[in-house]
């Protein structure tokens, strides 16, 4: 589902930024399509995700620094206040 609201953004997108006459009567749903694939790719966030913060659900993790990757030292470990997901990640502090 995630990838039909994506192809549903960049359609509207791609309607708003048209300019040929084939696709004007389509440019009136431009708007539809963008608000209607950011919907839809909220609601499949939140469907699938339970147990989690709402925020986390919909992909707004609230990351704090730990400690570095031993194997790589310019990569920090970072987790999740909230949620308590983990990610690694470069750091140049």
């Amino acid at each position: 589902m995630k990838t039909v609201s994506g192809f549903l953004i960049l359609a509207g997108v791609l309607l708003l930024l048209m300019e040929n006459e084939l696709m004007s009567p389509l440019r009136d749903f431009a708007l539809y399509f963008v608000g209607g694939g950011f919907l839809l790719l909220i609601l499949t966030q939140l469907a699938g995700n339970r147990g989690k913060n709402w925020r986390c659900q919909i992909g707004f993790h609230d990351f704090e620094r730990q400690e570095r990757v031993l194997e790589m030292p310019a990569m920090r470990w970072y987790r999740c206040k909230r949620c308590g997901k983990e990610k690694r990640a470069a750091s140049i502090a």
